[in-house]
């Protein structure tokens, strides 16, 4: 049986899940460049500023994180899909999974990627 911890984000400025979940050596690895596990949110900050800062876009109302060995998934809800497309291709062209399940104007956006 797989033990899966729930977090939800209210607010990323200071919520401790906002951060990469990479373990006790993340700050080593990435001072040598290597990679390390970050979250969607993340790339979209690497990709805006090109530091890597977290950047929360508005469209993700909803936030919430599933950790299981291996995967971490990020599960978003929103009723703003329309200005999630330019995100949601960036983001899969960088390696996640994306998956949309649309419901009426609301929609669950899955986002995933395998540990590294």
């Amino acid at each position: 049986m797989t033990n899966i911890q729930n977090h939800t984000i209210t607010n990323p400025s200071t919520s401790t899940d906002a951060t990469p979940w990479a373990g006790a050596g993340a700050a080593h690895a990435e001072a040598r460049g290597e990679h390390t596990l970050r979250t969607p949110y993340h790339e979209l900050g690497q990709l805006g500023s090109g530091d890597g800062s977290l950047r929360v876009p508005a469209w993700a109302q909803h936030r919430s994180v599933y950790r299981s060995a291996g995967r971490t998934l990020y599960l978003v809800e929103t009723d703003r899909l329309a200005e999630a497309g330019t995100d949601l291709d960036a983001l899969a062209r960088r390696g996640w999974h994306v998956r949309v399940d649309r419901e009426g104007d609301a929609a669950n956006i899955t986002l995933s990627r395998q540990a590294a």
